[in-house]
């Protein structure tokens, strides 16, 4: 009986993947079920030249995470904010700062007690945004901000 049960569920399993398929070559996409096409309907370039919090305001509520974007020991180059569902389904704003006139750069301290009110009032020089880690939405090809 054992037997038949542990077949049963096998099959069961194989059958919930199968309903998965789409042209049964390739699995089906999970829905786009991040912010994105808010964010991109934003004019994103009217706030260059802005108080980073000018922008974060007007971004959509709900984020999932929010922080410094470090490169090398004490120096950042602005903030970023995250949507997320999953691995596969997020989408990324970058905020780079190019002259830090409130917040203390360098500050050789970790950066999740670096205070993100003063990071706010800083002016935007760019902002770039990526879809699923790696896909460049928004402010893509520019040299200057190529990191």
């Amino acid at each position: 009986m054992k037997k038949y049960f542990i077949i049963f569920l096998l099959l069961t399993s194989i059958g919930a993947t199968a309903s998965n398929v789409n042209d049964g070559y390739h699995l089906q996409s999970p829905p786009d079920t991040t912010v994105l096409p808010s964010i991109l309907s934003i004019n994103l370039s009217y706030y260059l030249g802005k108080p980073v919090d000018s922008l974060l305001s007007i971004l959509p509520a709900g984020f999932s995470d929010r922080g410094f974007m470090p490169v090398s020991a004490g120096y950042t180059k602005g903030i970023y904010q995250s949507y997320s569902t999953n691995y596969s389904n997020n989408c990324f704003v970058e905020i780079f700062i190019d002259t830090f006139q409130f917040l203390p750069i360098p500050n050789l301290t970790s950066t999740s007690t670096w205070n993100m009110n003063l990071a706010k009032q800083e002016t935007i020089a760019f902002i770039k945004v990526w879809k699923n880690n790696n896909i460049c939405m928004y402010g893509c090809n520019n040299p200057d901000y190529y990191h």
